[in-house]
């Protein structure tokens, strides 16, 4: 019976511990289409697609700017931009997304957002793409 109850009482610690963790990182949000659009109408936000260039061809949210997550050159191009500036970050599904909110968080980025869903989720709203 002790040996239960120090079981669980570790396994309740240490999925606090992991909680607290994730909570604690994880501070970028994921705002809905409508958040979205009505923020990136702002001068001081930067929309920024982080797909390839390739998929970039295929249509684009209006006003973003390119920059390649899986380029070679994605920490140097996010370390020229203005970190007090608020950046709204898409892909195509958000996976991509996370990954770069994430390094831009590390990198000294404060005010970052996703978008939920990404440009897949944006399409099927019927909101405005770019060629």
């Amino acid at each position: 019976m002790k040996r239960q109850f120090f079981l669980i009482l570790v396994l309740s610690m240490l999925s606090g511990i992991a909680y607290g963790q994730t909570a604690e990182k994880d501070s970028i949000q994921v705002i809905s289409i409508e958040k979205f659009e009505k923020m990136s109408f702002k001068k001081k936000n930067m929309v920024v697609d982080v797909r390839t260039p390739e998929e970039i061809a295929e249509g684009h949210l209006p006003g973003a700017l390119n920059i390649n997550f899986l380029g070679d050159n994605f920490s140097s191009e996010i370390n020229n931009l203005n970190k007090n500036k608020t950046y709204l970050l898409y892909c195509w599904s958000g996976s991509r997304t996370r990954r770069a909110a994430d390094q831009m968080q590390k990198a000294g980025f404060k005010k970052v957002y996703m978008l939920e869903g990404g440009i897949t989720a944006w399409k099927e709203a019927g909101k405005p793409i770019e060629q």
